[in-house]
């Protein structure tokens, strides 16, 4: 258990792919290509249902304005905005023209607002509340997409791009159930638009359902092999899942196809840690160029620290040597770090001149640092050096990670010294932060001697 705990603390965790990332995303529909435009383009043949009925006169003038949408819009949008300006009130469908030919304009602001004019003239104007939810999609108003698109499907609209879009607004707000079946009834309806599989693997992904979106994410793969997010997500849907040996294989293949990057490195590398695969945990860290692993320092270090830990020396040593020598730009805490783990490497090979330097080293660079100043104790208390040793300890008190066994070291002085009463204090105050029957037993044994 405290194999894995150690590891978790600093090793595996996903890529920042849950998070509503639009970077990074699945199942985001083509806001902005021929098709999406295509949606936009007015009908001026035989008129569906849900629709402003048309006089004849009105019937005329679509059929002269027609041909002018493409022939010539700039001159048909001058026309309506003339007949929308005037006191007699034209059809709604005028209102949902124009808001056409402003969005094909690039005049968005004004598209949204024809739209809903168009609404309020004839509120179950299907087309008009489709592109309006479109629209909004586009400029990220998710949650008025949703009342458009939701509304639109309501009226009878049973397209398939309506569905996706209302589900893709649906994840972004949050409705992660709703996102999950109007993606179905999309995927339904066109099953193969990529797009639409792809966001119903996004939703399953953000509600936690793992498992079940694992398949979603092999058929995206065998549907488009050369898509490295569809791994990205695999790979974090096995660390999620805790199939580590299933994700190190898939990190194995995106570094193969030039696809990885050193965050993917460090997974690889902590899931062979994790696996007791220490050999190649370090060569997948030692693949990259140096100065890819020290944009990784942090991490690094702290795997060397893990190595030490796991009694894993040799390769402690072979991952701590490619980061080379100590950089005076490195921050404070990274150098502060290396040298406590240069002094350790000195330690294991007996050389306690360069263990003690490298640890005032690290003590000059950060004056708090508890483990030099508990080691640096250690060292004088094994020399005799008493009061040496108690001038470090107490220093050590300040540490919140350090100060019980800086306290638990400076009573064993005291007690050697038969200063018992200073010793229970110490231990008393150890005792408080770590309460344990091993050093309540410890103390009752120093009662015990001070009244002899």
């Amino acid at each position: 258990m405290k194999f894995r705990t150690i590891f978790f603390v600093f090793a595996l965790y996903p890529l920042t792919l849950w998070a509503q990332d639009e970077a990074v995303e699945m199942g985001k529909p083509d806001l902005y290509g021929p098709e999406f435009q295509k949606r936009f383009v007015a009908s001026y043949g035989v008129l569906e249902d849900r629709e402003p009925e048309l006089q004849e006169l009105e019937i005329s003038l679509l059929e002269k304005i027609g041909p002018m949408v493409e022939e010539n819009p700039e001159f048909a949008k001058s026309m309506l905005e003339g007949m929308l300006g005037e006191e007699t009130p034209a059809t709604a469908t005028f209102n949902f023209i124009l808001a056409n030919l402003y969005f094909n304009g690039g005049a968005l602001e004004d598209a949204l607002a024809e739209y809903d004019r168009a609404i309020e003239k004839f509120p179950t104007f299907r087309r008009a509340w489709k592109n309006l939810g479109m629209l909004r999609t586009r400029n990220a108003d998710y949650e008025g997409a949703v009342k458009a698109l939701v509304r639109s499907i309501e009226l009878g609209d049973t397209s398939p791009d309506t569905y996706g879009t209302a589900a893709y607004s649906h994840l972004r707000v949050g409705n992660l159930l709703a996102a999950e079946l109007a993606y179905n009834a999309a995927v339904m309806l066109e099953p193969n638009n990529i797009e639409w599989i792809e966001g119903k693997a996004q939703a399953m992904i953000s509600g936690k359902r793992l498992r079940e979106a694992i398949p979603l994410l092999e058929e995206l793969l065998k549907r488009n092999s050369q898509r490295g997010i569809y791994r990205m997500f695999l790979a974090n849907v096995y660390v999620e899942t805790e199939q580590f040996l299933k994700a190190a294989q898939v990190f194995e293949l995106m570094h193969s196809m030039g696809e990885g990057d050193m965050a993917t490195r460090l997974q690889l590398a902590n899931i062979y840690s994790l696996q007791g695969m220490y050999d190649l945990s370090v060569d997948t860290f030692i693949a990259a160029k140096r100065d890819d692993l020290v944009s990784l320092l942090p991490q690094v270090l702290t795997t060397v620290r893990y190595l030490l830990d796991m009694n894993e020396v040799g390769q402690a040593k072979r991952l701590f040597g490619n980061l080379g020598l100590l950089d005076p730009l490195w921050s404070s805490e990274n150098r502060t770090k290396f040298l406590l783990l240069e002094s350790s490497f000195a330690a294991l090979d007996g050389n306690s001149g360069v263990e003690e330097s490298k640890l005032m080293e690290a003590l000059e660079n950060d004056p708090t640092e508890g483990e030099a100043l508990v080691r640096l104790g250690s060292i004088h208390a094994g020399r005799g050096e008493k009061a040496k040793a108690m001038f470090f300890f107490e220093r050590a008190y300040t540490s919140e990670k350090h100060e019980y066994d800086a306290l638990i070291l400076a009573s064993e002085i005291l007690i050697e010294s038969r200063r018992f009463g200073e010793s229970l204090d110490l231990l008393q105050r150890a005792l408080n932060r770590q309460p344990t029957s091993e050093l309540k037993l410890l103390i009752d044994q120093v009662k015990a001697a001070a009244l002899q």
